[in-house]
């Protein structure tokens, strides 16, 4: 297997950080070499997660959501000389803007680059009317050259419709997950008790950023309409973020506060899955959620809005059940069901952990990155040797 040396460009913050953490993690386990350009908020913090695994990094001021000549030209221009300098032999930039921004850098400097795409999917939801300007953005990256990484079927085929990159430089490889360490568990009533909660009785548990795109306020609402018929459950919500002042209101406003569990950030997401009978997600957008996948992997239940790779993840009525966002209605009666049919809740995680296995195996995920990015240093060394 080639060893190549590799120049990340990413954002600091949420999936899109985690996953190039998890990406570089193992594809250092191969012998492969990283260095990542860690933009815009928590640059520094982003950075240090990254080195204490052995991975190279450095933080670099970007605005996240305009355009910022000065600053996009010195990131630029830092990427080039990076590639230069390092003799890099691959880019995988991640999201709309570090995408335009190392498309640029491999077309300058004949370095191939892998952008994977975070947002297309959703973008007028996240962006609005400002949608057709990253349209745009990425449309014009287009002639840069480079290959684009989807996550879904639903992320390519908005991707090709949009006419955003030929056919031939478009791939799927979804993301995957830990399936020996995200594992249901043998030791579940030990972990309830870490929480501070009872093993003899069900827990129902939502994790993540505290933050609109997650729609923790539904989760408060599924919770106001369903917890008074169930008061054997115990119910979990898990995270950090700006909205949590706001959303331990929301707890208190609907009488709630007694019987949900706040438990902010959790370093090892594992332990606390296990813990959870359910798992409930709300977002009202998602690439193809990494959390929502760990759940499965660890035989939770599964209740999640069907937006966007969180309807390639589930079968809807087989390996757990989707709604729309925002319908808290239906999501208050499909988690009053599975708490009233223990039979079928089990039925749900058993067909979530044996998909996660067959689909969403990290293995099977770093395979394909491995093929990709071998494959593309191939073709650009056969390019300059007959130029």
């Amino acid at each position: 297997m080639q060893k190549l040396n590799i120049l990340a460009l990413t954002k600091s913050t949420g999936g899109i950080a985690l996953y190039n953490r998890l990406l570089l993690t193992e594809l250092g386990r191969v012998g492969m070499g990283s260095e990542t350009l860690c933009l815009s908020d928590g640059a520094a913090e982003y950075a240090l997660s990254l080195t204490s695994k052995g991975l190279g990094a450095t933080p670099m001021d970007m605005a996240r959501y305009s355009i910022d000549p000065r600053g996009d030209l010195r990131v630029l221009r830092h990427a080039i000389a990076r590639i230069r300098a390092d003799e890099i032999d691959v880019m995988i930039c991640h999201g709309s803007k570090a995408g335009f921004i190392g498309r640029a850098a491999g077309l300058m400097t004949g370095c191939p680059v892998v952008y994977r795409q975070a947002s297309m999917p959703f973008l007028p939801r996240v962006q609005g009317r400002k949608a057709p300007f990253y349209w745009a953005l990425d449309f014009a990256a287009r002639g840069f050259g480079g290959h684009v990484v989807t996550l879904s079927d639903y992320a390519r085929s908005q991707t090709l419709r949009h006419r955003l990159v030929p056919p031939d430089r478009i791939s799927i490889i979804r993301t995957g997950v830990d399936i020996d360490r995200f594992r249901p568990s043998r030791d579940r009533a030990a972990r309830v008790r870490d929480l501070g909660l009872d093993p003899a009785r069900p827990v129902v548990g939502w994790m993540g950023r505290i933050e609109p795109q997650k729609a923790p306020f539904d989760y408060v609402e599924t919770l106001r309409l369903v917890a008074d018929r169930h008061p054997e459950a115990q119910f979990v919500l898990a995270g950090e973020g700006r909205l949590r002042g706001e959303v331990e209101n929301a707890l208190a406003a609907a009488g709630l506060s007694d019987r949900v569990a706040m438990l902010g950030w959790q370093p090892e997401p594992a332990l606390v899955l296990r813990a959870f009978d359910v798992y409930v997600l709300t977002s009202h957008w998602e690439g193809l959620p990494l959390t929502l996948l760990e759940a499965m992997a660890s035989g939770c239940c599964c209740i999640s809005t069907d937006v966007d790779g969180c309807a390639e993840a589930i079968e809807d009525g087989v390996s757990g059940r989707l709604l729309a966002a925002g319908a808290t209605g239906a999501m208050a009666a499909t988690l009053d069901e599975v708490l009233r049919q223990p039979d079928l809740r089990h039925r749900y995680s058993g067909a979530a952990r044996h998909r996660a296995v067959t689909l969403f195996d990290k293995s099977e995920m770093i395979d394909k990155w491995i093929q990709l990015l071998s494959r593309m240093t191939a073709e650009t060394a056969i390019a300059a040797r007959t130029s």
